[in-house]
């Protein structure tokens, strides 16, 4: 692929990336509960998910899954389903609670599989990618290069959620989440909720 295509594809997936939405709110959460390293492990399993969608794809699957709204719609309630599932355990959960998960092998693996599943469980990003893709991908382009288009998307999304782990895990950050690590939980928690609820109205 020439890299005078790649540029663009790459610009085009950090600006993606970088927009607002569920997938910001866990690996934020989670940087703030459990620090750099539990952060990036997040993002890294939420750029295995983006991944996961970007080769679906650059298939040609996906696309037969977005024209069909009845398996779109499923998905999408799917998907509601764990944002409202991962907003009330934030909610009901008390500080106590959250700081008793001391176990850093526990806490990397909620946070990647809470990474890897809102990833997966977030339509939006087939319908991202159904728009990108198509600007790229031509009826002649190679494995390889389908590879490519596919990685970029996943690594620009990893590497980008992992600078948002690493910038919210400096000390004196740290100490002004901490000091309210409780109210910043159930805000988390709220956000997630809201999102899943307004699927939940578009789909009504």
């Amino acid at each position: 692929m020439p890299v005078s295509q790649w540029w663009p594809l790459a610009l085009v997936c950090l600006l993606g990336a970088m927009s607002p939405g569920p997938s910001l709110a866990v690996v934020v959460r989670h940087s703030v509960r459990g620090g750099a390293l539990v952060g990036s492990f997040c993002a890294a399993t939420h750029g295995i998910g983006i991944f996961l969608w970007a080769m679906l794809m650059v298939s040609g699957l996906g696309a037969l899954l977005v024209a069909q709204p009845a398996w779109f719609d499923a998905i999408r309630a799917l998907g509601a389903l764990l944002l409202l599932y991962l907003g009330g355990r934030a909610l009901l959960q008390n500080i106590e609670e959250s700081e008793a998960i001391s176990d850093k092998t526990e806490q990397r693996a909620r946070a990647g599989w809470e990474g890897l599943f809102i990833a997966l469980s977030n339509p939006k990003i087939a319908v991202f990618f159904a728009a990108l893709f198509s600007q790229f991908i031509q009826p002649q382009s190679t494995l390889m290069e389908k590879l490519i288009i596919a990685a970029t998307a996943a690594l620009i999304d990893a590497l980008w959620y992992a600078l948002v782990a690493l910038s919210l895990s400096r000390t004196t950050v740290t100490q002004r989440f901490q000091r309210h690590a409780s109210l910043l939980n159930k805000v988390f928690g709220a956000i997630l909720v809201v999102l899943s609820l307004t699927v939940f109205w578009s789909l009504w």
